[in-house]
């Protein structure tokens, strides 16, 4: 039996990177997955890997810095199952500039991506949650939240207040049986990966090197792992909390 048997999911950004594998990770652990995209031909093929392993999954198209988009999912997901176990929040882009060069429609763009869809979907989901006594979130923030990265302004003040925002959601459903946390992930070798570090072996090393732990960047089945382990009920008297899964470049700069 898996750690996930018979559970519940909706991940966010599951077409690709972390979200993908983590989608994967969860089917393997017994979980019916509802992945969640803007991309229908990508949505359509993780479906298909999730059910040549032999799992449950099914796609929602949404666009979630559309409110609509959200509500519509909501619904999608109440018309096939009576609950949900876990939200897992990992939809997000990267913009990587100076700061003077970052604009308002960067701003925007991180804003609504990266901060408002995970208010929205939680608000979401959370009430189903509580009519059921209990539920998992997991959000991925990143290291840019608690330490200074440079070029990534927006983005890292998006995943701060994401990090926050959990602690204190986290706070009020405690007691109604529904935990929230957040993981923390440093370098990952994904898409969201700058071009000026995957057209540079040079600066890809340079990433390399500040990782203190294992030589390597992270992948994406790296976040998966914690993220089956929060998302299990082996984390149930687990809430507020931020997991950071970085190869230890906090504490080596």
């Amino acid at each position: 039996m898996g750690r996930l048997e018979n559970k519940i999911a909706v991940v966010t950004g599951a077409t690709s990177g972390i979200g993908e594998a983590v989608s994967l990770m969860y089917v393997k652990e017994g979980a019916k997955v509802v992945c969640v995209g803007r991309n229908a031909e990508k949505g359509n093929e993780l479906v298909k890997k999730i059910e040549a392993i032999g799992g449950e999954g099914s796609f929602v198209q949404c666009d979630l810095r559309k409110f609509e988009d959200i509500e519509k999912l909501k619904a999608a997901v109440d018309e096939k199952y009576d609950h949900v176990d876990i939200l897992f929040n990992s939809a997000g882009v990267l913009v990587h500039k100076p700061f003077l060069e970052q604009n308002k429609e960067d701003f925007d763009l991180i804003m609504e991506t990266n901060y408002r869809a995970y208010v929205w979907t939680m608000q979401a989901f959370i009430p189903g949650m509580v009519a059921a006594g209990k539920g998992s979130i997991i959000n991925v923030a990143s290291i840019s939240s608690i330490w200074p990265e440079l070029n990534s302004y927006f983005y890292g003040a998006m995943k701060a207040a994401v990090t926050n925002l959990s602690r204190n959601v986290a706070k009020e459903f405690a007691r109604q049986g529904i935990r929230i946390n957040c993981i923390l992930p440093g370098p990952i070798n994904t898409g969201m990966t700058p071009d000026f570090i995957k057209n540079s072996k040079e600066a890809q090393q340079g990433m390399i090197d500040t990782v203190c732990m294992v030589g390597r960047l992270g992948e994406p089945d790296d976040i998966a792992y914690p993220a089956v382990y929060l998302g299990s009920d082996e984390s149930s008297f687990v809430t507020g909390t931020n997991i950071v899964v970085d190869g230890g470049v906090c504490i080596s700069n």
